[in-house]
């Protein structure tokens, strides 16, 4: 890191270790709102320990310590897998719909495009393909035959199992 990098970030962990000063950083990053509302933490926060409250605080500085480190590549990515529990339950969709063991690639694609809610081009939701046949090998697979790439997915795999190994990467990946 760049000794500019390193100096923002001392001084944002000096900043988050005094509970007095409001934290400027949390306008600038709006992807993570603060835990609990500054109005309402005394009261809502009684009997809660102090240990508990300084671990929460800690590890929300190192959550925003990491968003802050985090490449573009990384975020992408992390994009991507946020969005494929919802594109496996619709793709095992399309596959009982169309009752073929293997589709090409473009008929793939522009079915997904046409059911799924998110707003992607074929050629995001293709990339978004290849990141789950990396991640899930064992239940779809392409297949590249000549000139065509076929997508092959196994239907009598358990979606709610493979919905919550993607759930758990996508939080793995995050921290």
């Amino acid at each position: 890191m760049s000794p500019k990098m390193e100096k923002a970030l001392s001084n944002l962990v000096l900043r988050s270790a005094e509970p007095s000063t409001p934290e400027p950083c949390c306008s600038a990053l709006p992807a993570t709102p603060p835990a609990t509302p500054p109005a309402a933490s005394p009261s809502a926060l009684k009997g809660v320990s102090q240990a508990l409250l300084e671990q929460i605080r800690a590890k929300e500085v190192q959550k925003h310590l990491a968003q802050m480190t985090r490449c573009p590549e990384q975020e992408l990515r992390l994009q991507r897998l946020e969005c494929l529990p919802e594109l496996a339950r619709v793709l095992r969709g399309v596959f009982v719909s169309e009752r073929k063991p293997a589709l090409t690639m473009e008929v793939v694609c522009a079915r997904m495009v046409d059911s799924c809610r998110a707003t992607l081009s074929p050629g995001e939701m293709e990339k978004h393909f290849l990141l789950l046949s990396e991640l899930l090998p064992d239940w779809l697979s392409l297949h590249r035959i000549r000139t065509d790439t076929y997508v092959k997915l196994d239907k009598a795999a358990d979606l709610a199992g493979l919905t919550a190994r993607l759930a758990h990467q996508v939080h793995t990946e995050g921290l």
